[in-house]
């Protein structure tokens, strides 16, 4: 019932034989590994994290003011706070860059929750809940653009050499 990761193989444990172990991996794909292979390798046993880490970029369009990301920024920090889910004393969001088309913002938070299923549903109501802070505060999601600048300049000239052809 554990979910592993092992030799690049995860998938939950379906059963531990004399001789192998049988994988069920996310595609519902069985493999079976021998268990020599198990015995050598790295075996991350991810059913057993307490805590389960998010990171995501938030690119915010160009035009927003410094103040605004401040806020937003800090609300962010208390919709963290206030989640019931999240660790409290281990989270970041910070602008870090700048994008080719927005004011990138760094998220990272943990989540405190028993299985996958529950980390999907707990991230999906964070994000929501940016996505509303984000509409009240008044701060817009950038996606990729590019800027055109167009010449109403004549174009230039060119000398046109003129061939006959003798026929």
């Amino acid at each position: 019932g554990d979910l592993v990761l092992v030799n690049g193989i995860e998938g939950t444990v379906e059963d531990v034989g004399f001789r192998s172990t049988r994988v069920r991996t996310a595609e519902d794909s069985l493999i079976t590994i021998p268990n020599s292979r198990f015995i050598a390798a790295h075996v991350e046993n991810r059913g057993l994290r307490r805590y389960r880490r998010v990171r995501t970029t938030l690119g915010l369009t160009y035009d927003t003011p410094p103040e605004k990301i401040d806020a937003f920024c800090e609300g962010i920090r208390e919709l963290i706070r206030r989640h019931p889910y999240t660790r409290k004393n281990d989270y970041h969001i910070w602008m870090n860059g700048f994008g080719a088309s927005s004011l990138d913002l760094q998220l990272t938070v943990f989540f405190e929750v028993p299985d996958w299923p529950t980390e999907c549903r707990e991230r999906h109501r964070l994000f929501l809940d940016i996505l509303r802070l984000a509409e009240r505060s008044g701060v817009n999601f950038a996606f990729p653009t590019q800027t055109v600048q167009w010449s109403t300049a004549p174009a230039p000239r060119l000398n046109m050499v003129k061939i006959r052809s003798s026929s």
